[in-house]
This record gives structure tokens, sequence and C-alpha cells, in this order.
């Protein structure tokens, strides 16, 4: 019997520490992301395209790491996949996984997947971006020019495309925040662990 419950106290310390941990990451994830909203903004401004392609690629990558180190925990304390699971918390009070907290590992799936598109997309439009300037390059002839400038004004509409699109992904991923946000302010106030 004492096997049991050394078991049962090492699984509730677990969850305990993988809960203060996803905690302590969300805040960081939101932080981040509020860090990346001016890089994301200053694309509609900038001039600088490859300056801001390289910034912004940094600042993705460190963003997904912090943000798939918090869907680890956040998996980890509501036993993720896993056949043991813990009771849910309208049975255990101090122990027990809230609807809340399975709603956070889906929110952090689809924040990652969010991410990792925008970050796709980077790498995409920096290929364009290069295209884009050797074609400017090779332009030695000017009445050559007929399928590389009908080429070029098509990527200028696609680079147009391309900002109104990461500024609505920004736009939906704050809308978003806000409601995990708020997901996240209940389970704060409902989980006290000692």
């Amino acid at each position: 019997m004492s096997i049991i419950q050394h078991k049962s106290d090492y699984t509730t310390r677990n969850r305990a520490f993988n809960c203060r941990m996803r905690n302590r990451y969300y805040e960081e994830v939101y932080y981040a992301f509020r860090a990346l909203e001016p890089i994301l903004s200053e694309l509609a401004t900038t001039d600088q395209k490859e300056i801001w392609h390289s910034q912004m690629s940094l600042q993705i990558q460190k963003y997904e790491t912090i943000l798939v180190t918090c869907l680890e925990y956040a998996q980890a304390s509501i036993f993720y996949g896993k056949t043991e699971k813990m009771s849910s918390f309208s049975t255990d009070k101090r122990w027990g996984i809230l609807q809340e907290e399975i709603f956070i590992v889906y929110f952090l799936q689809e924040l990652l997947s969010t991410i990792r598109y925008i970050g796709t997309r980077l790498d995409t439009d920096h290929v364009l971006q290069e295209l884009d300037i050797s074609m400017q390059l090779k332009v030695i002839h000017p009445q050559i020019t007929g399928f590389i400038s009908n080429l070029q004004k098509n990527l200028d509409a696609l680079n147009k495309a391309t900002v109104k699109e990461f500024l609505d992904l920004t736009s939906h991923l704050r809308e978003r925040f806000q409601i995990g946000n708020a997901v996240f302010g209940t389970l704060q106030e409902l989980q006290h662990f000692y």
C-alpha cells in the first residue's frame, strides 16, 4: 500500500512542478509575443526588408523555443496522452485537472502552429526577395525585360499581400491571447499548489 501512496505522492508533486513551470513559461510566451508585435508591425513601414527578415527570423526562433517549452510543461501537467490520468477538478479540488488546463494545451498548440507558419512564410518571402533582387541585377538590356518586369510586378503584389497577411496574423494572435490570458487567469486563481 505504501508503494501506491509513494507513486501518488510523486505524481502529484510532479504535477505541481509542471503546473508552476507551465505558468512561468506561459507568461514568457505572452511577453515574447508582445516583443514580436512591434517587429511584425514594422514590416508595413520598413524599406530595409533584409534587416527586418533577419531580425524577425531570430525573434520567431526564440519565440518558438519558449512556446515549445511551455507546451511541453502544459501537456505534462495534465498527463497528456498517457493512460494514467489524474482526476478532474470537480472530484479533487487540490490536484484535479481543470478543463481550462486542457484548453491551454490546445491553445498553445494553435499558437505554435501559427508561429511555425509565420516562420515558414518568412523563409519563403526571403527567398522571393532574393529572387527579385537577382532579377533586378540581371536586367542589362531594357528591351529583354518583358517577362522579368511582369514577374517583378507579381512579386511586388505578393510582397504587399504578405505584409497584409502578417499584420492580419498579428491581429489574430493578439485576439487569441485575450482569450488565452482570461483562461490562464482562471487557472492561477483556482490552482494553489503547496
